[in-house]
C-alpha cells in the first residue's frame, strides 16, 4: 500500500509521501539490520547519490531551457551557465575519483566526498528555484539521497570522522 506501512511492532502509520511519489516506501527491520563486512553499502550510496546529483543537473537544464529571462533563454546567461559547468564538473570529478577509490580499496575520508555531493545536489536543486519544490521534481531527488545517504552512506562505524574547519564540528 503507497500510504501506508507496517513496522515490525504490527503498528501501521502514514507512508511518506515522497518517496511513495517515487515508487518507494521505508520499512522498518526491527532487530534484522543487513551487516555488510565490505563497503558495498557505501560503495551503492555514493553510486545512486551521484546519479541521482546528474539527474537532478538534467532536469534542471531541461526546465531552464525552456524559460526566458531579460529576452534571453535562462540557459544563456552567463551565471547560470558557470553554475551548471561547476557542478557538473565537479560531479564527474567525483565519479573519476570513486573509480579510483573502489580500485584502490581506499575509502578513508568517504564522509567528506558524502559532504560533497550533498553540497552539489543543493546548489543542483536551487538551479530550479520554486518549480524544485514540486512533487517529483529537484527538491524529491534530493529528498532521496539524503535519504540513501542516512540510511546507507554514514561510514561513523567504520572511519574516523573529518572535522569540518569552519564548524569545529565532526560530520
Amino acid at each position: 500500500m503507497p500510504f501506508e506501512r507496517d513496522d515490525a511492532a504490527g503498528q501501521s502509520g502514514p507512508a511518506d509521501r515522497v518517496l511513495a511519489s517515487l515508487g518507494l516506501d521505508l520499512r522498518y527491520l526491527g532487530a534484522e539490520q543487513a551487516t555488510v563486512v565490505d563497503d558495498t553499502c557505501l560503495i551503492i550510496s555514493v553510486a545512486a547519490r551521484l546519479g541521482l546529483l546528474t539527474r537532478m543537473l538534467g532536469m534542471s537544464w531541461t526546465h531552464l531551457s525552456a524559460r526566458r529571462s531579460f529576452g534571453v533563454k535562462t540557459t544563456q546567461h552567463q551565471l547560470i551557465k558557470a553554475e551548471f559547468a561547476d557542478v557538473s564538473s565537479q560531479c564527474s570529478l567525483l565519479m573519476l575519483q570513486w573509480e579510483m577509490r573502489i580500485a584502490a580499496q581506499d575509502f578513508q575520508d568517504a564522509e567528506q566526498d558524502q559532504w560533497q555531493i550533498t553540497q552539489l545536489a543543493n546548489r543542483a536543486e536551487k538551479l530550479m528555484g520554486g518549480h524544485g519544490y514540486l512533487l517529483g521534481a529537484t527538491h524529491t531527488l534530493s529528498y532521496l539521497s539524503m535519504m540513501i545517504y542516512s540510511l546507507h552512506g554514514k561510514t561513523t562505524r567504520h572511519y574516523t570522522l573529518p572535522r569540518h574547519a569552519s564548524v569545529g564540528e565532526a560530520l
